[in-house]
């Protein structure tokens, strides 16, 4: 029997019902058994910190000579709350599960040797590499096959799915199969395979484990939805004209298919495709944040357990309270705000002192607006620093905690102070005090970056807030029974985004699904974008108008925040219709798009804080509105072109 021959014998083979149902059942049992064994060692054991937990009084005398309920148990309590939510079992199980699930669909198929025999070539030819000098070209090609052969597999389970008679799924068939022959869509998925795949090798080892993982989620997450966008507006805007252009549609549009379905069946196929790229992408994110959460952070002897009897350490602690976390964060109320009269009575005074030196000096309410939000800007400054001299305390007050307080929730306090250049080798004292009495024991602390330390959720008041004093000094009772201070020598500035109080209500994982989705929404939004651009315009002018549509949702925060700054008068200070246009029509636009710029998931996924379903919702609601309206426009449009003319011009 020749090779031939014997190959097609597999193949026959192969394709046969009983052979599915066989190797099916198989995986099955295999992913059973190991998501099992994942599930029941999926918890961390700190038997030192249960026992601290016993040992540790209730209470404790502070400063004052108040009892207070003891800081240790809180931050202990958080610690097993942290270790209980850590589940290192998870990257195993959810690993089985999507290779489990991709086995079976390669099986029914009909390609169960093919892929398999492709994965272990791939397998070979890293095991091969890994101890030469072209381990880390091994390691991309690995990543990018797999993400590859993931894809193609995904790709073949929509075009089955898609595979009714009815116009809207069998025109989205054709464009996933347009995908695979289009060279400017191939591009894009192999730049965004490649970068994914080269994405671990990018980071440092030497570096703390918190910084690693909220880097690669950062980048990985933004970069994936990046490419993905730029796939749809090109991709989107390239399957509708570039039919009209060969007068492929001519052979679509003679049969009984609407303007409507015709432009649905487009957008179908479109999203189709980014769902499929953002589900390989977001698995492949997902296993590697995983993997590296069950690396040693710095001063561990092993994963979740510190070198010394901390019971966890900083760099853990940090990465579980403030990355991956699905928390709510609260930053200090201002005691004054933007609308008091002080800040009016300040601009006319800016204003006439102008007036001495320009005697023509009118500012237009733009310009006002701006000088008025620069004094309040420096006032919020003077506010957050604090002068060892005349100040030497300053008290923030925090809102909005009451759910924590219900729940008992521990909550984590991260602060960040500027002085002296942040010299590395310099160190403050920082003294915390809470409005019943409370004094927590000096911290040392270093300039320039975020620290952070475990409260008790008995610090929130009845009506939810916490008043919380920071001293710069080093607070001590004296021997009258009143306090006294050692100050720092010089004054120190906690920057805007410097001082929050949190809490976690969840784990990150909820919260990476929320943000995928609402991710894959926005990019639902964009497809709609070019195929409604494509149905009045050419290909460049298509991606020009979802491009740009896209870069100003994109940033249609900072627009609303630069609209001051740029006027409407010019440098003569005359009125210009220039820039009166430039001004409402972006103020327009960045309003319309606002709701697509706040929701931010990346930044949140990044960040730890929690997106809500309502948030998520409510999103869901504007994007697909906006969506509705622009496809009953491109609608409308579409039936008016004279298709049989069009030039592709």
């Amino acid at each position: 029997m020749t090779i031939r021959e014997r190959i097609a014998k597999l193949d026959h083979l192969q394709k046969g019902n009983l052979f599915k149902i066989i190797v099916s059942a198989v995986i099955a049992l295999v992913a059973v058994l190991l998501i099992g064994y994942a599930l029941l060692n999926n918890s961390v054991e700190n038997q030192e910190m249960s026992k601290l937990l016993n040992e540790l009084p209730a209470t404790v005398t502070n400063y004052a000579g108040d009892e207070i309920a003891n800081p240790q148990l809180a931050q202990i309590q958080q610690i097993q709350r942290l270790l209980n939510n850590a589940k290192p079992g998870t990257l195993l199980a959810v690993g089985t599960a999507v290779v489990s699930l991709m086995l079976i669909l390669v099986v029914w198929m009909g390609l169960g040797i093919v892929y398999p025999l492709l994965a272990g070539l791939a397998a070979g030819a890293y095991f091969l590499l890994r101890d030469s000098s072209f381990e880390i070209v091994g390691s991309i090609a690995v990543g990018m096959i797999i993400l590859t052969l993931s894809f193609m597999v995904l790709l073949r389970a929509a075009g089955m799915a898609l595979s009714s008679s009815h116009p809207v799924p069998a025109i989205a068939r054709n464009v996933l199969a347009e995908a695979v022959r289009m060279k400017i869509s191939l591009v894009f998925i192999v730049m965004l395979f490649f970068v994914l795949a080269a994405m671990p090798m990018l980071l440092n080892d030497d570096q703390s484990l918190r910084y690693r993982v909220q880097t690669f989620l950062q980048y990985s997450s933004g970069f994936t939805f990046l490419f993905i966008a730029l796939l749809v507006v090109f991709f989107g805007a390239a399957t509708v004209t570039y039919e009209q252009r060969e007068k492929v549609i001519w052979q679509t549009m003679t049969k009984p298919v609407a303007a409507w379905q015709y432009l649905l069946g487009k957008w179908l196929g479109v999203v189709t495709i980014a769902a499929i790229l953002l589900a390989v992408s977001a698995t492949g994110v997902f296993l590697f944040t995983e993997y590296l959460r069950n690396q040693t952070a710095i001063g561990e002897v092993q994963p979740y357990m510190a070198g010394d009897s901390t019971g966890i350490t900083e760099d853990r602690l940090i990465l579980e309270t403030q990355v991956l976390t699905s928390r709510v964060s609260v930053r200090p109320s201002l005691p004054f705000s933007m609308n008091d009269p002080v800040f009016e009575q300040a601009l006319e005074a800016q204003i006439q002192r102008e007036r001495r030196t320009q005697p023509g000096y009118n500012p237009d309410p733009a310009e006002r607006a701006a000088l008025k939000n620069k004094i309040f800007q420096d006032e919020v400054s003077a506010y957050l620093s604090i002068d060892p001299v005349t100040e030497k305390y300053e008290e923030f007050v925090f809102h909005g905690l009451g759910q924590a307080k219900r729940l008992n929730l521990p909550l984590t306090l991260r602060y960040k102070i500027n002085a002296e250049g942040n010299r590395p080798d310099i160190f403050y004292i920082l003294t915390f005090g809470f409005d019943e009495g409370t004094v927590l024991p000096p911290r040392r602390t270093g300039l320039g970056f975020s620290h952070t330390m475990t409260l008790s959720p008995g610090f929130i008041n009845e009506n939810g807030q916490i008043r919380l004093q920071i001293f710069n000094g080093q607070l001590m009772a004296a021997a009258d029974g009143n306090f006294d201070i050692q100050t720092n020598v010089n004054t120190f500035t906690i920057p805007p985004d410097g001082l929050e109080i949190s809490y976690s209500v969840g784990g990150y994982r909820a919260n990476f699904v929320r943000v995928f989705i609402v991710l894959w929404v926005k990019l639902a939004m964009l497809a709609m974008l070019a195929v409604w651009a494509s149905t009045f315009a050419s290909f460049p002018v298509a991606c020009l108008i979802a491009g740009g549509l896209f870069f100003i949702g994109q940033s249609a925060g900072f627009v609303q925040d630069a609209l001051p700054g740029w006027g409407k008068v010019d440098k003569s200070g005359d009125p210009s219709a220039f820039r009166i246009v430039i001004y409402y029509f972006a103020d327009w636009i960045s309003t319309v798009f606002k709701v697509y710029n706040d929701l931010r998931p990346t930044a949140r996924l990044a960040d730890g804080k929690m997106l809500s379903w309502g948030s998520v919702s409510r999103g869901v609601m504007a994007l697909g509105a906006i969506s509705v309206v622009f496809f009953f426009a491109g609608t409308l449009i579409f039936r008016r072109r004279q298709l049989a003319i069009y030039s592709g011009q």
